[in-house]
């Protein structure tokens, strides 16, 4: 997940969360906002409500009720939030309007919250302790459903792998960073990708990560905290404004909080274990072995971050799942969307980046009312019949539905990488083809970590030093440190479904170094859509128990951690690989030295080779679905 529900009012700009959104016109601010209305005229809101955890910590909590209605055998959705609360929305309107109790509650250490901010710090045992206040009172029919997109979502597979008995339902939407070891991933909450830090945390730290804030004496009374809260909020107003366009350039990379000004936070440490650290376990990601104890609605996005681990997720959870009820009641959608963004910039011409990506309409908040009125109200609607997976297919420009993640109708097609020892830029010699290539070649290029490969677009969240979503990779491509393996026109649609296997066996003249592999959509006329991008640091390639370095003049066989996406590539489009080296400011840069790279300053060029052919084959492997194997949804 990303913490980000919230962006930084004109303080740190491409925000965290929910994408910020341009100033209203003059008319428009005339215009009464209806959904404030609503709040303001229809809702019963009780602030500054206290929630003791098991401890003698409180939680801060704000409930609201439908107004003129009988406060009593409401179910309830929480939402367990480290943002201000924003309630007035339409689709808490639309839960208030069919009879539900809403509940914002501040994690621990958070505004009004006592203790102080661990990240995910008591999203297991504060979430149930909330959960058992909620379920017990007067008003409550004692089902509580959770709710939330980015840091609300995280919490939430934690909470669920509780087990409270009154828990009855969770909707995780853009869980970008909840997630640690999960399948063929080890993100330790998105923080690493592949071994390799991303940089956007560098942004949501300083913004939202602070550590410690002012607190109140602990006897003052409930109507003393209310006076309180209306001179303060306890949101910070003094976080520099950061130009991160220049700040990331910075090294080492530890001297970065520090020189903006950052206050203490959880990323002072974070930024110094390596990923077989033990402390990582202490922190409370999802993790296998957090086995679900009620049905879940995943939502993720295919320009988010961490978009595979949550898919994997689902497919752990749909096996794992601690009761029948949940196995067979695990649910997933996934919008073609950015981090948050799902139901909020859909139109019948859905453009993410520079991409048209076709009617990716979809009720979101009409099918979140059946979701819980089925499993807290105990409604028979017939939502447990509906398609378990719901897919947005980009290159068709349709939702597609499935039983299963991954799809059973899914078959792997191998692309073997070939060229002849020329694959730089996209005007060279690199290949994808069918057949296992008859002879041994390789292609050289030359990382320099102080003229990095660019980003452009891709899964990112909450960093205005990068944009999410698909543009044209064309102008990287044309960079001689960028490896390009196209396939020839395709002379029939090809629907790619599921996970994207990559191997490649690398050689180079250093000890570590990264790799970055990037799927992308060539239409005819020479424009180049991402799809989906993975990273690795060679020295984890074995695994992240122990780092093993590299020795020149050796070449190792590579598994990269899987790329996924659905995507039909049209009749007369080609499939491309790109491999870098850097994807920055995406990723940190790989110094190439072997050191801890977070605190050096002084980098080693790296010369990298992919090799191909009869010893080495390097490829690429889609999950493609024939013709017919997908029904279109409604």
């Amino acid at each position: 997940m990303l913490p980000f529900a919230r962006c930084l009012p004109a303080r740190i700009i491409g925000c965290v969360g929910l994408i910020a959104i341009a100033a209203p016109t003059a008319a428009a601010q005339e215009r009464p906002n209806p959904v404030a209305q609503y709040f303001a005229t229809q809702v019963d809101r009780e602030d500054m409500v206290r929630i003791p955890m098991r401890d003698g910590v409180r939680l801060n909590a704000s409930l609201y009720f439908p107004k003129n209605r009988p406060r009593q055998n409401l179910p309830t959705i929480l939402t367990f939030y480290p943002y201000l609360f924003n309630a007035a929305i339409a689709e808490n309107q639309a839960f208030l309007e069919n009879g539900y109790a809403l509940a914002y509650v501040n994690v621990r250490g958070r505004y009004f919250s006592e203790g102080t901010y661990t990240y995910l710090g008591g999203s297991g045992p504060d979430s149930y302790d909330t959960i058992d206040w909620l379920s017990k009172q007067s008003w409550s029919n004692g089902k509580i459903g959770a709710l939330g997109c980015s840091s609300s979502a995280e919490e939430q597979h934690r909470m669920n792998a509780m087990h409270h008995p009154a828990f009855a339902a969770a909707v995780p939407r853009s869980a970008g960073a909840g997630i640690g070891r999960m399948g063929p991933y080890n993100e330790m909450g998105n923080h690493f990708r592949g071994g390799v830090f991303q940089n956007l945390w560098l942004s949501w730290y300083h913004g939202s990560g602070y550590k410690y804030k002012p607190s109140f004496p602990a006897g003052l009374t409930r109507e003393q905290m209310l006076r309180i809260n209306k001179a303060w909020n306890l949101e910070p107003e003094t976080i520099s404004r950061v130009n991160f366009d220049s700040v990331v350039w910075t090294l080492p990379v530890n001297r970065i909080n520090r020189d903006i000004g950052s206050a203490p936070s959880d990323l002072d440490d974070f930024l110094t274990w390596p990923m077989n650290d033990p402390r990582w376990k202490t922190i409370e990601f999802g993790n296998e072995g957090d086995r679900n104890g009620a049905p879940a609605l995943y939502i993720n996005a295919w320009y988010d971050v961490s978009t595979g681990p949550n898919m994997a997720m689902f497919e752990y959870q749909t096996k794992n799942a601690a009761t029948q009820l949940a196995r067979d009641n695990t649910f997933m959608i996934i919008a073609p969307t950015a981090h948050c963004m799902m139901g909020r910039m859909e139109t019948e011409h859905t453009v993410v980046g520079e991409r048209d990506m076709g009617d990716a309409r979809f009720d979101y908040t009409g099918f979140l009312v059946r979701w819980y009125d089925r499993w807290l109200k105990g409604l028979d609607n017939g939502i447990e019949k509906e398609p378990k997976v719901r897919v947005y297919n980009m290159g068709a420009k349709s939702w597609r539905m499935y039983d299963a993640w991954p799809p059973r109708e899914a078959r792997p097609t191998t692309f073997y990488l070939d060229s002849d020892g020329s694959a730089n830029t996209l005007n060279g010699n690199g290949r994808l083809v069918l057949q296992p290539p008859k002879r041994l070649t390789k292609d050289t290029y030359t990382y320099d970590p102080l003229n990095p490969t660019p980003s452009v677009g891709g899964q990112v969240c909450c960093f205005s030093a990068a944009v999410p979503g698909s543009f044209d990779q064309s102008k990287m491509q044309s960079r001689p440190d960028v490896l390009v393996y196209t396939s020839e026109p395709l002379t029939a649609a090809m629907d790619v479904t599921g996970p994207v296997k990559v191997t490649l066996h690398v050689s180079s003249d250093v000890k570590d170094t990264d790799l970055m592999v990037k799927l992308v959509d060539v239409h005819p006329d020479g424009k180049a859509f991402n799809l989906d991008e993975q990273a690795l640091r060679l020295r984890w390639r074995n695994g992240y128990d122990a780092p093993v370095f590299m020795e020149a003049g050796k070449t190792y066989q590579v598994e990269m951690p899987p790329l996924v996406t659905s995507n039909t590539f049209q009749a007369g489009h080609r499939i491309r690989i790109s491999i870098v080296s850097s994807s920055f400011p995406v990723y940190e840069r790989n110094l190439n030295t072997g050191g801890p790279n977070y605190n050096e300053k002084d980098p080693i060029t790296a010369h990298t080779s992919i090799h191909h052919g009869p010893l080495h084959r390097s490829a690429v492997v889609l999950s493609v679905v024939p013709a017919g194997g997908a029904a279109r949804a409604p």
